[in-house]
């Protein structure tokens, strides 16, 4: 059975001041994100990092794709500038950071190939007061407590909360990676749609078991993709131009107030997306959702 597509615009979505114990302010938008597979969770958010921004040196039991709408995403050695984007697979050590200057992003946290589930963004923070009103306290992302000895103990802001949730130690998978991968998209050319007239797409990378894949796909001026049924998730975000989508056009852009986000689930029932004005996706494709549902498929017909 097809589900339904969700369009929402950025200006729609309420900001809020998120925290798990980092240093700096993090100002985020939250997007409406049901899987549409039950058990699996993700955020997708769009967020803004305050100059001053900054953590330890740390790695994830979660995959994570950033994509920079603004200004230079910096870390360690690494940064991301404006267009660019990058995958941080589970496991892979990254930072410290330190925000220069305040930017702007998108980013993407969800569970790995390990199957390890994702906690979100809002169940975290609740965690961290929950640690605070123990008598703990966050400070440069690390969490410090006081054991009934006397005993000092330091432990990983994020780890403390995931631990808080969960009841079990935190254990990180083995990275796939040997780091973070950056990605420039604009070293690579665009290529024609061998179907669609019009329509254009930068392959940038795919990773992991499941072939999470990221892309740019652009409608040009005049040209339409017709209804379809999508077989995999994918994860879109206007980022210029604009589309017009059941009945409304619905804007690019990379601030609080412009943006266009769009969730497709696994067999999800795509309306003709068409453009008066050329329009450009960031976009991510999650084959795991439909993997994780076949896998069950075949566990309970054992």
């Amino acid at each position: 059975m097809p589900r339904q597509v969700t369009i929402v615009a950025t200006a729609e979505i309420p900001a809020e001041e998120q925290s798990i114990g980092r240093e700096g302010q993090i100002i985020a938008k939250t997007f409406p994100f049901d899987t549409g597979v039950t058990g699996v969770n993700m955020d997708y958010t769009w967020i803004r990092h305050s100059k001053g921004y900054g953590t330890p040196r740390h790695t994830h039991t979660f995959n994570q794709i950033r994509y920079t709408l603004e200004g230079v995403r910096q870390q360690d050695d690494l940064e991301m500038r404006e267009g660019e984007c990058g995958y941080f697979g589970e496991g892979v050590y990254y930072g410290p950071q330190m925000q220069q200057e305040s930017c702007t992003g998108l980013i993407l946290q969800f569970e790995g190939p390990s199957r390890i589930p994702y906690i979100s963004h809002t169940d975290l923070d609740l965690a961290r007061q929950r640690l605070i009103a123990k008598g703990g306290t966050f400070s440069k992302g690390v969490y410090t407590f006081i054991r009934p000895d006397g005993t000092k103990v330091n432990k990983d802001s994020h780890a403390a909360c995931f631990e808080e949730i969960t009841g079990q130690k935190m254990v990180f998978p083995p990275p796939r990676y040997d780091a973070p991968i950056i990605m420039k998209p604009q070293n690579a050319r665009w290529v024609a749609d061998r179907k669609l007239a019009g329509v254009e797409h930068k392959h940038l990378g795919t990773f992991g078991e499941y072939r999470t894949g990221v892309r740019l796909t652009r409608i040009l001026s005049g040209a339409a993709i017709p209804a379809h049924v999508k077989e995999d998730a994918e994860v879109c975000y206007l980022v210029e131009g604009s589309i017009r989508y059941a009945g409304r056009t619905w804007s690019g852009g990379k601030t609080a107030e412009e943006g266009t986000y769009m969730y497709i689930p696994p067999d999800g029932d795509v309306g003709e997306m068409s453009s008066d004005t050329g329009g450009t996706f960031f976009i991510i494709s999650l084959p795991m959702l439909a993997e994780v549902e076949a896998e069950r498929h075949r566990a309970n017909a054992a």
